[in-house]
């Protein structure tokens, strides 16, 4: 599946701890996509994912999806709680 990401998830997922060798290909692997990929895209990449490397990065990410109190997902984790419902409704997933 190819998974279109902002900068800001791309780094997110590239600075998370733990972050296993084979989403660290996938990262090295992404293309890039907005401004280098033509008028009108949004800045970011386009990582092209197996299930298994998918189910990784689901997993990692909510592993960093953190909540307050109240059960609303914190400011700093948001991030990483988009990628996961991207993922979960991703068509090729």
């Amino acid at each position: 599946m190819d998974l279109t990401v902002t900068r800001a998830q791309y780094d997110a997922v590239r600075s998370a701890r733990h972050l296993p060798d084979v989403l660290k290909k996938v990262l090295d692997g992404a293309k890039r996509s907005g401004a280098g990929a033509g008028a009108g895209a949004p800045d970011g990449y386009v990582l092209h994912l197996t299930y298994e490397e998918a189910t990784a990065l689901n997993e990692l990410c909510s592993w960093n999806v953190h909540t307050d109190p109240s059960g609303t997902v914190t400011p700093e984790s948001k991030v990483f709680d988009d990628l996961v419902k991207a993922i979960l409704t991703h068509p090729e997933y």
